[in-house]
């Protein structure tokens, strides 16, 4: 805490900001660049503010509010190193200072250090556009005492000026799109006098926002070169050594990122990543743990927080040949090259494996994932990454996305780990090596010649649940794998292997609820089943940038919880919030769910949830299964508030179901007539009902 007692000038500036750590600062950014490099960009606009603060602005107290980190040394650090003698001089004079910002609210925190300094400009470190006269501007209002605020482009602010203090901030709901308004509107009611400053300027949040002020050159500025991801599942006794061989053997390391990306290990993997950072401080590392299905899902966490301009894919068990990173740099320096690897050679000297290795690199068209995949960012992520399987996502690859014509080799080996290739007893025989070999030629002629999927043609470790199996579902530019309960009707159980049912339910579902998906409302998902059409739908409401939120019901508890797992698979491509519900949604008065007594499960109404005041309700889905019309006696006061479309849909693939629920569609069709609602079919299975009103 600073004394203003014991500061220089009756004058202070606050510099609000925040530490630059990749994943922790500007976010929203990060989901274009990758988390350094937006990390490193917000530590040039910090920097830029503070260089104006110290060398350009006089007799006002400088106040740096940080958060992000425990010390002011450390935070300091951050800085350019430019600025270290400035921030030094400015402490020695003590017109310079850091304060540690406390864990409470925005509102909270800002209202602090303005009630402890009272003469006061506020500021953020991520607007650009602030100069020395925006700011001198702002001292004149204070000294003669007039409350002054400057607005951002998109109704915030970035400068509030305070000639004494009053508390404009608390009050104020942050979650709104106008809060310089908001604000504003209270310091005309706290203050004699309050203006606003005639400079509107942008706060970077986007990408979009550096483009439309010129900044695109600051990504390639700040940005690596060469992003290592590196999937793992219990990878304690080989990790290390491979992190300190991507070291080792790069041709130059200080423009290399890792990223270790964890799938639920439960031995020491982590704590060996963590050793390998306290050995190496000067390498940039980053390690996630998350919620996955295979290695595909850890790759595409990976690509999403990497930053360079390369990315290469690296298995735990893996080493690489000398000056490695200039080895792929110049393939890949060739516009039609998109992808290069190196040819395989395994740790042991076994025959067969040798073999292996000799038909996998001269015989095999295209590479494995154990060959080390580099590839360029932009043009990965514009193919959308890999396909979200749980088994040959690697192969998959090069069948959907990248043609093996592309591809080219390094003329170098890496050195992969034989033991997926050994016996029980860890040993290498022919028996077991040519065992493996057929298992994976079995399975890629199962799903190349009886196009079925492989998840379904070999129980994987994550696949062999009994509460579960894996669902994949092609949809749009990529495949997707879910948590599923298969049914034990043989033909349904057929529909779902052949892929034939669901790839045409979400492909004609899906387009007609983004279509109503307006941003900054709400879609309801009644019925949700394991997700699917929740989460799916996120993601295409993510790639388009529109702000949904989404909220789902589901009374069976064990889909529900199938729901909460497929939601956690899919964070990296989602940024609009899912709120699951295990909740039955129907007319309490009328309707018993069976689970009801078993299992205590909570039942509503629609009509009685309590949906965000400040956000209207778009569109509801709702699930043909027998009760809808009870959910929609229930919601009556929803449909008359907000007017949304309605979408009914079939989610099982038999027709015969489907017209056993013919009589009651006719009731909701009558029901919503009463509504002045307009009902149609929009394919085989749904129905969509839409107000007169719209």
């Amino acid at each position: 805490m600073v004394e203003k007692e014991n500061l220089p000038y009756p004058v202070s500036i606050v510099l609000f900001t925040r530490y630059p750590d990749p994943g922790k600062v500007k976010t929203r950014l990060a989901w274009d660049i990758g988390d350094r490099t937006a990390a490193n960009i917000h530590g040039v606009f910090m920097s830029k503010m503070l260089m104006i603060l110290l060398r350009e602005i006089n007799g006002v107290n400088i106040i740096v509010n940080y958060t992000g980190i425990d010390y002011q040394t450390e935070m300091i650090q951050g800085f350019d190193p430019a600025l270290v003698l400035d921030i030094k001089q400015g402490i020695n004079s003590g017109v310079l200072s850091f304060i540690k910002q406390p864990s409470t609210s925005f509102g909270e925190r800002i209202n602090a250090i303005a009630q402890q300094l009272k003469e006061v400009i506020i500021i953020g470190a991520d607007i650009p556009g602030i100069t020395a006269d925006i700011l001198s501007q702002a001292i004149e209002c204070v000294k003669r005492k007039e409350a002054a605020i400057a607005l951002t482009k998109d109704n915030g602010y970035y400068l509030i000026a305070l000639p004494s203090y009053s508390d404009v901030f608390t009050s104020i709901n942050y979650s709104l799109g106008n809060v310089g308004q908001q604000t504003y509107t209270l310091m005309k009611k706290n203050y004699n006098s309050a203006s606003i400053l005639n400079q509107s300027l942008v706060d970077v949040d986007e990408i979009s926002d550096l483009k439309s002020l010129g900044l695109s050159n600051l990504i390639e500025e700040n940005q690596p070169i060469i992003s290592v991801i590196i999937p793992t599942l219990n990878e304690v006794n080989s990790i290390y050594d491979t992190l300190a061989n991507i070291v080792k053997q790069a041709e130059t390391s200080n423009n290399i990122e890792i990223l270790v990306v964890d799938g639920g290990s439960n031995d020491n993997t982590l704590e060996r990543v963590e050793e390998f950072t306290n050995d190496y401080p000067n390498i940039s590392i980053q390690s996630f743990t998350i919620s996955s299905l295979g290695r595909a899902f850890q790759m595409n966490v990976g690509l999403r927080h990497s930053s360079g301009k390369y990315l290469v894919f690296c298995h735990a068990d893996t080493l690489l040949p000398s000056e490695w990173d200039h080895k792929l740099i110049s393939i890949l320096s060739h516009k039609n090259i998109k992808l290069a690897y190196f040819d395989l050679q395994f740790n042991s000297d076994h025959l067969a494996l040798k073999w292996v290795a000799w038909t996998v690199n001269y015989i095999r068209r295209s590479p494995y994932g154990d060959q080390v995949f580099c590839v360029r960012r932009d043009y990965f992520k514009e193919i959308g990454g890999f396909d979200y399987l749980s088994l040959l996502e690697d192969v998959t690859l090069f069948e959907n996305k990248i043609n093996y014509k592309q591809c080219q080799n390094v003329s170098h080996a890496i050195i992969t780990n034989a033991r997926k290739y050994s016996n029980k007893n860890g040993e290498y025989t022919c028996l077991s090596i040519f065992k493996n070999v057929g298992k994976n030629w079995l399975i890629m002629a199962g799903k190349k010649i009886l196009k079925l999927p492989a998840c379904q043609l070999r129980k994987i470790h994550h696949g062999s649940q009994n509460e579960y199996q894996l669902l994949e579902i092609p949809f749009q530019d990529k495949i997707y794998t879910f948590k599923y309960h298969f049914p034990n009707n043989i033909l349904h159980k057929f529909l779902i292997w052949k892929k034939i049912y669901y790839q045409q339910s979400m492909d004609e579902l899906i387009p007609v609820i983004f279509k109503y998906c307006q941003g900054d409302d709400i879609f309801i998902d009644v019925g949700a089943k394991v997700g699917m059409v929740s989460c799916l739908l996120s993601i295409i409401l993510t790639k388009n940038r529109i702000k949904t939120d989404i909220i789902s019901f589901e009374p069976d508890y064990s889909h529900y919880q199938l729901f909460k797992d497929n939601y956690k698979f899919y964070l990296g491509e989602i940024r609009n919030k899912i709120t699951i519900e295990n909740i039955y949604i129907s007319n309490p008065k009328s309707y018993y769910y069976p689970d009801l007594k078993e299992k205590s499960l909570k039942s509503m109404a629609l009509d009685e949830y309590g949906f965000p005041n400040n956000k209207k309700i778009s569109l509801i889905k709702i699930n043909l299964e027998g009760n809808e019309l009870g959910i929609l006696k229930g919601m009556v006061k929803t449909i008359k508030q907000h007017q949304p479309v309605l979408i009914f849909h079939n989610s099982t693939p038999f027709i015969t179901h489907f017209l056993d629920k013919k009589h009651n569609m006719n009731n909701i069709i009558e029901k919503l007539n009463d509504l002045n609602y307009q009902v149609t079919r929009f394919s085989g299975l749904s129905f969509i009902a839409v107000s007169d009103n719209i």
